[in-house]
């Protein structure tokens, strides 16, 4: 049976939904575009070839949407992650990442064997792509595909140019279809990874980081990992939605692979967001294409994650959806109170996985 979705949520799709470069993003598309000129010389005198990164992002493809992501960087994925910056700017505030602003991309995503969509954008001012599609799955959609990544160029006042050379990360697209029984929403930072976040966002601690370069060092919380590989196996679709914003995706992504969490679709923070609305937007896009399957909402006590997830129970019929809500008590953080029979605390593991496993059955 084809589902269909509100013709309110289908009108209101545009191709991104951040919004568009004020006055002062042509000002440095300008400046911008005389800085190209000078490297597309040195290019061509052979004196200089710039390295760039295009890094993809895990996204989610619904039956009325697709989620598209990319960050650009100034750099390979290994000076990134090393902290080894190539402008001078980057190298004094080496804990700043080096984006790369204005590039344009092409995404390819294969729907199936005969189904083969493109779309192009830019990075703009923010160095990243988040686009929104309104494409629909067909019938018989995979589990997951895997999104091909194409530059573009730079777009400058003078059209667009090629400079430098590439290196291409491509990420996979995962399918919210009718193989999915299940769909756990979870938080990253003290819900997954011990981030200590009250204690490492003090003001002494990112000036730290920022000038040394060694502030995003992750570890992992002992079981986790392990208990989501086993939902995963269970027809479970793994969503990760973080405040962590899109400039450290490197160092996220490389944490979910090199600590064996399953691959899922990775909501990250542009910082002109605040982190409650960017949760609520982002659940509410999702919660709008769940349909049949069962909804766990996992966070913490570190932030706002029981005040969000309230809130968007409150919205429409999203929480009929929802079957439980699971707040992990971080210690050092105020006791909260339930307010609804869906929501529980947990300290340890265990208790996580009796009050899914109870759910899921």
């Amino acid at each position: 049976m084809k589902r269909r979705y509100s013709k309110e949520f289908r009108s209101s799709l545009r191709l991104s939904e951040l919004p568009r470069p004020k006055w002062w993003g042509q000002w440095i598309r300008f400046f911008k575009s005389f800085e190209v000129l000078f490297f597309k010389v040195l290019e061509m005198l052979d004196l200089y070839r710039a390295q760039k990164s295009i890094i993809g992002v895990p996204t989610l493809a619904t039956p009325g949407f697709t989620s598209l992501q990319a960050v650009v960087f100034n750099g390979t994925q290994e000076e990134v992650l090393g902290f080894k910056p190539r402008r001078l700017l980057h190298r004094i505030l080496r804990g700043i990442p080096d984006l790369e602003f204005f590039e344009r991309v092409k995404f390819q995503v294969s729907f199936s064997e005969n189904n083969l969509r493109t779309i192009e954008a830019s990075s703009e001012t923010r160095g990243f792509l988040h686009l929104q599609m309104p494409w629909q799955l067909p019938e018989n959609s995979p589990r997951v595909s895997w999104i091909r990544l194409q530059p573009m160029g730079v777009e400058t006042v003078f059209g667009k140019i090629s400079l430098g050379d590439y290196e291409l990360l491509s990420a996979p697209v995962f399918f919210l279809n009718d193989k999915i029984e299940s769909v756990i929403i979870s938080d990253i930072d003290d819900t997954i990874k011990d981030s200590s976040v009250a204690k490492n966002t003090t003001f002494s601690s990112i000036v730290n980081g920022i000038f040394k370069g060694h502030y995003y060092q992750y570890e992992a919380i002992d079981g986790m990992a392990e208990f989501y590989q086993s939902l995963a196996r269970q027809n479970s679709m793994i969503i990760y939605v973080t405040s962590t914003p899109y400039e450290l995706a490197p160092f996220l992504l490389k944490f979910l692979r090199d600590r064996n969490f399953p691959e899922g679709p990775v909501f990250m923070r542009w910082l002109g967001y605040g982190r409650f609305g960017h949760k609520w937007r982002t659940l509410n896009r999702i919660l709008s294409q769940v349909h049949d399957q069962k909804c766990v909402l996992i966070g913490d006590s570190g932030e706002q994650d029981l005040q969000i997830y309230r809130r968007i129970c409150e919205t429409g019929s999203y929480g009929e959806k929802v079957r439980k809500i699971l707040i992990r008590h971080v210690p050092g953080t105020p006791f909260q109170k339930t307010v609804h029979a869906r929501e529980s605390f947990y300290s340890e593991i265990f208790e996580l996985k009796n009050q899914i496993e109870t759910v899921l059955k």
